[in-house]
């Protein structure tokens, strides 16, 4: 999984990633045009809409998927494997 400091955003290089990772928990949806499913690595997941920001308190890094169209299944798999 790539470390990426731009997500999904439409200028990112990183922005056709199946998932990405994302330090800290700290995340803007500002110039995505998609919905994302964010999970930290405290296991709290929200699903996160183009537009907004949101905090994933105390987080270390969150894992974003993006999520299909039509639908709330992501990419990949929802579950992650926890790592330092």
């Amino acid at each position: 999984m790539k470390l990426s400091t731009k997500g999904y955003a439409a200028n990112s290089p990183d922005r056709n990633e199946p998932s990405l990772k994302i330090e800290g928990g700290s995340i803007t949806m500002r110039g995505v045009g998609f919905p994302i499913e964010g999970t930290d690595d405290r296991g709290f997941t929200q699903t996160m809409h183009p537009g907004c920001d949101y905090i994933f308190p105390g987080a270390t890094y969150v894992i974003e998927v993006p999520i299909k169209k039509g639908g709330t299944q992501p990419f990949t798999k929802k579950h992650f494997t926890k790592t330092k």
